[in-house]
């Protein structure tokens, strides 16, 4: 049997060095590739070469699985302890990372500011319009936003103004902070983001000189919070802007 195997891979071989003579031409190989493949091969055909008693490797078949299944759970054992040093180590260094990041984190710093100066922008002037609440909010006949089951939309209105000789272009979408508002002493909410055209925090558009725009901020509260007086924060560049309205 074995000398048959050699003589069919002589054959292979032979028709294979005589097909390279004509035809399409093969793909040049470096030195270093032909040497890869040529290791490669006669690893994989001494490894699986039963019949084979010596050379690179003399195997029996038995011997080949017995191989296999050794290096398998050889490779599972040593992941099994990498992942051990790593769950230890992670732990180890968590706690120490955690410990760092909060060492490092800063709260914000805090000042009394109007509405203006904390959004940002010479010459706009931002006043307060009033509060009132709505289950339903509609801008216009074109959206409207549902505060869901047991809930409201505190709204607060505001006012801005050009004060300015020339046309201001306002982009309070990209350049915006965290908007909150507690009510009558009570819990902080954070404003909705929301697609609404004419919001505190979502307007972006042209206010010509001396003209003004209404727009909105709406805070989704429960429907028994008391809104008879607000408070208002803008946290924007780590720094929480105590609003004056």
């Amino acid at each position: 049997m074995t000398g048959k195997r050699i003589k069919i891979m002589a054959s292979v071989l032979a028709a294979a060095t005589v097909m390279t003579g004509c035809g399409t031409k093969i793909y040049d190989m470096t030195d270093e590739e032909q040497q890869l493949i040529v290791n490669y091969s006669a690893y994989a055909l001494s490894k699986h070469n039963i019949y084979q008693p010596d050379g690179m490797t003399s195997a029996t078949e038995a011997e080949t699985e017995e191989q296999d299944t050794s290096a398998a759970e050889t490779e599972t054992e040593t992941a099994d302890e990498k992942t051990s040093e790593k769950t230890d180590t992670g732990h180890e260094n968590g706690n120490s990372g955690q410990s760092q990041q909060t060492a490092q984190e800063t709260k914000p710093t805090m000042q009394t500011v109007s509405l203006a100066q904390a959004i940002g922008y010479d010459g706009l002037s931002v006043s307060y319009a009033g509060l009132t609440t709505e289950e339903t909010y509609k801008e216009g006949s074109y959206y409207s936003m549902e505060a869901g089951a047991g809930n409201t939309y505190a709204v607060l209105m505001f006012t801005l103004s050009n004060t300015t000789g020339t046309d201001m272009n306002v982009d309070l979408f990209t350049n915006t902070g965290k908007y909150r508002a507690a009510f009558s002493g009570g819990k902080e909410y954070e404003a909705e983001g929301s697609f609404l055209t004419y919001a505190l925090n979502t307007f972006q558009g042209t206010i010509a000189a001396g003209q003004s725009v209404d727009v909105v901020l709406l805070f989704k509260v429960p429907q028994d919070t008391v809104c008879d007086s607000v408070t208002m924060s803008v946290e924007k560049d780590n720094v929480k802007n105590l609003i004056a309205l």
